[in-house]
């Protein structure tokens, strides 16, 4: 008896996708009206038989993709939910459609599984923004089909998508050092995440190649993630700061900005996450924007492999590059 033929016999029959040929004869958008009449007339040549039970039922899966965001993320910037926005759009253009959980602190701290684990309504996850490790071992058990993006861990062994943090901080510091800077201090606390962490390392890198001291990292929060109300800065020790995000800048020069110390003029300021002058207490950072797009693209690409693919090994820690948008917050020390 011959083997029944499937809709990727066809897509190799025309050198399309699979996912073309599937909106081709189902009807949906994304296909020209050529294109669909040629993969119809194809499927019809090749005998092929369209099954009209729903294609969980025929395939195993729901066609949906559950992303976890910790709610200590929302709170903190807008850069998440313009990540999460982007997510959606990408998975427009596939056959999945997107599933939002937010972690609150205590779901994290109590490893509570999510409702759509629970109810098994995804078939992978993709989880935006680094929980605890307790929390990422629970959810990588419970759903081996995750993909870690904008952090890296080692648990569960999953494709990591992360910015390249460390070459973002080694370009932004090289700036502060090119204006004349030598007495550079990174804010943000580095144990807080993979993230904040690689952007420190890059900063240290940058700082020693020109011999000057690294270790000057100042925290921006707590043990349990709260971000500290002010940040001791030690003012007058520095004539330049990296900030780990465009948001802490925002608070760091609104604190300075109460003692008379202003940006650029005294101190020069670099940053991550390019948001606009509103957030950053009115002063252009320059600051380095993540390709959301491409981090996106990425992640969703891996956990459809991992999805369809029972081969499919994994690609590892995979490390995008961002660019800088330069700004008016660096100028030369006060003292030059």
């Amino acid at each position: 008896m011959a083997s029944r033929i499937k809709m990727s016999d066809i897509a190799k029959e025309l050198g399309v996708s699979t996912v073309t040929v599937s909106k081709a004869l189902t009807d949906k958008d994304g296909v020209g009206a050529e294109l669909r009449k040629q993969i119809k007339q194809k499927a019809e040549e090749m005998g092929y038989v369209y099954n009209s039970l729903p294609r969980n039922m025929l395939e195993g899966r729901n066609y949906n993709i559950g992303i976890l965001i910790g709610a200590k993320y929302l709170g903190e910037s807008s850069f998440y939910w313009i990540f999460y926005q982007h997510l959606l759009d990408t998975l427009k253009l596939t056959r999945y459609a997107g599933i939002l959980e937010i972690v609150s602190n205590a779901d994290e701290a109590d490893c509570v599984v999510p409702a759509f684990v629970t109810t098994n309504k995804v078939d992978g996850i993709i989880l935006l923004g680094q929980l605890n490790d307790a929390y990422l071992t629970m959810i990588t058990t419970k759903n081996p089909r995750c993909i870690f993006l904008d952090f890296y861990s080692d648990i569960g062994k999953r494709d990591c998508i992360a910015s390249n943090n460390f070459l973002g901080s080694y370009n932004i510091t090289k700036l502060l050092i090119t204006a004349g800077h030598t007495k550079i201090a990174f804010i943000g606390s580095t144990s807080a995440t993979t993230s904040i962490l690689d952007r420190y390392m890059g900063f240290c890198k940058a700082m020693l190649e020109s011999n000057l001291s690294y270790d000057n990292a100042i925290p921006d929060r707590d043990g349990n993630g709260g971000l500290y109300e002010e940040i001791a800065l030690d003012e007058g020790a520095y004539t330049a700061y990296v900030c780990n995000n465009d948001r802490l800048a925002g608070r760091i020069i609104r604190q300075l900005a109460r003692r008379g110390i202003q940006v650029p003029r005294d101190v020069s300021i670099g940053s991550f996450d390019n948001e606009s002058s509103a957030v950053t207490g009115g002063i252009g950072v320059t600051s380095l924007e993540v390709n959301i797009t491409a981090m996106g693209e990425s992640a969703v690409q891996s956990l459809i492999q991992y999805i369809e693919n029972p081969e499919y090994q994994g690609r590892g820690r995979i490390f995008i590059d961002g660019t800088i948008a330069v700004k008016q917050s660096i100028a030369p020390p006060a003292t030059l």
